[in-house]
């Protein structure tokens, strides 16, 4: 419990005087959304690179073999605000790594791991570049009959992605203060530490609201997902009302198929999955960025109505199952409209809007202060510079002099399947001197796991 005369005003002024002295500039890479309304910029997540002629595409190697490397990020210098003088005011950075299932990229030889290529000059019109051939499924994601898989639409027998879900990347400018792990020691002014961390939290918090103006959304709900209430169930004259939907073939492709996931889950012996593969067929034969006629529409809705039943001997969900399968299905035909602008349009900004609090760089806090208030949302946001959180205070070793400088911190973003480790983040890490003097292919990275 709170009591204002055991407040200790010294130790605040020394924290706050602490958090001044340390701030550092650093670039916020937000996610703009909804797809439909995305801005005009290069700089991207995933999707294909634009790489310009005579620059390869990098090899590494993966369990003892060599293997094209995943493609995870490009940015575009000129978009950048500019917080760090030794950073390229031109020209493009290009980020690869092997991002296969073990994701150990810290190892004696980091370049056989991941590469940052550096292009002076990139044509706006530039092609992207085609997939090589021997690229591996991102995670190593190959067929399994396992009922949750990433992404959560992909079916038993398929292989998992090779590209990263494409989304675009504005750059903003955003304060940053040092984690608790890289605290500099020895200081009279040293902060005390038991307020420290949450603290940071808090200061974090209102850096990206600052930087980002959105702000967390607790306890948001959807039409579909239940709400407060033991006697819930799932919306179905609602969903019958919806006389437009689904709006655009992705929508019966993504959603069908991670319905079929949703029902296997802790069923026994084989699923047969027939009804799936038969809208999974259809969808393409509509196409996924064409809007179905409306006797098909209307009987999707009432094959999904249809998987919806109490009797666990059935392969159906509860009502509590198939909310969650909407919403996993409804995110994937986003993530997918991402890269289809085509797609992006047929999707209705009602839909977009219910979604919305899912690709928020926060996630709600479940944890206590000492004093009884609950802890702030956290936040996961890919970053450039500045001081970065560090899950375990890992930083590789770098060649060059001066401090470790972070290139790009890439956070778990789980709506588009950007997924490192249990809910961890891929750092990108370079010397000072190497960032002065442009020696990109000196990048070292490391994943870091909660």
């Amino acid at each position: 419990m709170y009591h204002a005369d055991q407040r200790d005003h010294h130790a605040e002024a020394v924290l706050e005087a602490f958090f001044a002295k340390h701030r550092t500039p650093a670039l916020v890479l937000q996610r703009f959304y909804p797809p439909a309304a995305f801005p005009r910029v290069r700089s991207r997540l995933g999707g294909l690179p634009q790489l310009p002629d005579g620059m390869d595409w990098p090899v590494g190697e993966s369990y003892g073999e060599a293997a094209p490397m995943h493609f995870l990020a490009q940015i575009d210098c000129a978009e950048l605000p500019r917080v760090d003088p030794d950073m390229p005011s031109q020209g493009m950075l290009f980020f690869f790594a092997m991002n296969d299932e073990e994701q150990i990229w810290d190892t004696d030889e980091p370049q056989q791991r991941v590469r940052v290529l550096y292009a002076p000059e990139v044509a706006a019109d530039r092609h992207v570049r085609a997939l090589p051939d021997g690229m591996r499924p991102i995670l190593d994601e190959g067929p399994s009959d396992h009922a949750h898989r990433n992404p959560a639409w992909l079916l038993p027998e398929e292989d998992g992605p090779c590209v990263h879900v494409q989304w675009p990347l504005v750059a903003r400018h955003m304060d940053t203060w040092p984690d608790e792990l890289e605290l500099p020691p020895g200081e009279e002014d040293r902060p005390y530490y038991e307020i420290y961390p949450s603290r940071l939290d808090e200061m974090r918090l209102g850096a990206v609201v600052a930087a980002t103006g959105l702000f967390p959304r607790a306890d948001a709900a959807t039409e579909w997902e239940r709400p407060q209430s033991p006697a819930w169930t799932f919306p179905v004259q609602w969903l019958r009302y919806q006389t437009d939907f689904p709006q655009v073939g992705i929508i019966i492709d993504r959603l069908s198929r991670v319905i079929g996931n949703e029902r296997r889950a802790g069923k026994r012996g084989g699923i047969d999955y027939a009804d799936v593969h038969a809208w999974v067929k259809r969808a393409a034969a509509i196409g996924l960025d064409e809007a179905p006629d409306d006797a098909t529409r209307e009987a999707f809705r009432e094959w999904v109505i249809g998987q919806i039943s109490d009797d666990f001997e059935r392969m159906t969900l509860t009502d509590l199952g198939m909310g969650r399968a909407f919403t996993k299905g409804l995110l994937a035909a986003v993530a997918y409209a991402a890269g289809s602008p085509a797609a992006a349009a047929r999707i209705p900004a009602l839909m977009y809007r219910h979604l919305q609090d899912e690709h928020l760089p926060f996630d709600e806090s479940l944890g206590t202060l000492p004093d009884g208030r609950k802890r702030c949302a956290e936040t996961r946001v890919h970053q450039m510079l500045g001081h970065v959180p560090r899950l375990h205070g890992i930083v590789p070793d770098v060649e060059g002099e001066g401090d470790a400088v972070c290139l790009l911190q890439l956070a778990c973003d789980p709506v588009i399947d950007l997924v490192f480790g249990d809910c961890g983040q891929a750092t990108f890490w370079l010397s000072r001197e190497d960032l002065r003097n442009g020696r990109f292919d000196r990048v070292v990275g490391v994943v870091e796991s909660h």
